[in-house]
């Protein structure tokens, strides 16, 4: 495969006062794991486990918090979040009590707090660590040199520390692409 070139967004002020929120989220989804494994759901607990693994990474990288990987956290906590409010609907249709029942036991009502909190917390992880991405995008569009038209460009620093492009005549110029006669693949003209 191709080489990648990856270029680590800076984090902004409001990234980084967020960090300690998105670490108490962390915190908050490893307890819901443990209460999943608790109440024998150990698929979603696999599924949140591997949301907080994602969570980790955010946490990583050259700076003290990722914005790319806060991206792809928000899409992994969103769809298990999605998963999860599916789960909670199942369980509350085919339970024996409804919510906070008096006379349910100690476990049905773990259950109950379980898949409720579960699908909150995920999406209230996601919609944080989307506010850090888009914040940190936001704030690269302002001070990234690379940055023309709105996207990225990565051929800027690909091309950094080459001559400039020669034009048809030798002389240094602008490179105009599509230059001369289109050809067809049926030999038609």
């Amino acid at each position: 495969m191709f080489p990648m070139l990856h270029v680590e967004m800076v984090p902004t002020d409001y990234a980084l006062r967020m960090r300690p929120a998105f670490i108490g989220m962390l915190i908050a989804l490893i307890v819901i794991v443990f209460g999943k494994l608790m109440i024998h759901d150990f698929w979603g607990a696999i599924s949140v486990l591997c949301v907080v693994i994602m969570g980790f990474f955010v946490l990583s990288g050259e700076y003290k918090i990722n914005a790319s990987s806060a991206l792809f956290y928000c899409v992994m906590a969103m769809i298990s979040g999605i998963f999860d409010v599916i789960s909670c609907i199942l369980y509350f249709q085919h339970s024996k009590y409804r919510l906070a029942h008096t006379d349910a036991p100690w476990i049905v009502l773990l259950a109950q707090a379980v898949f409720i909190l579960s699908p909150v917390a995920l999406m209230a992880s996601a919609v944080l660590s989307y506010n850090i991405f888009s914040d940190c995008r936001d704030h690269a569009e302002e001070t990234m040199p690379m940055r023309a038209g709105g996207a990225l460009d990565y051929t800027s620093l690909l091309d950094a520390g080459q001559p400039p492009a020669q034009s048809q005549h030798g002389q240094p110029g602008v490179i105009v692409p599509f230059q001369g006669r289109g050809q067809r693949l049926s030999g038609d003209a």
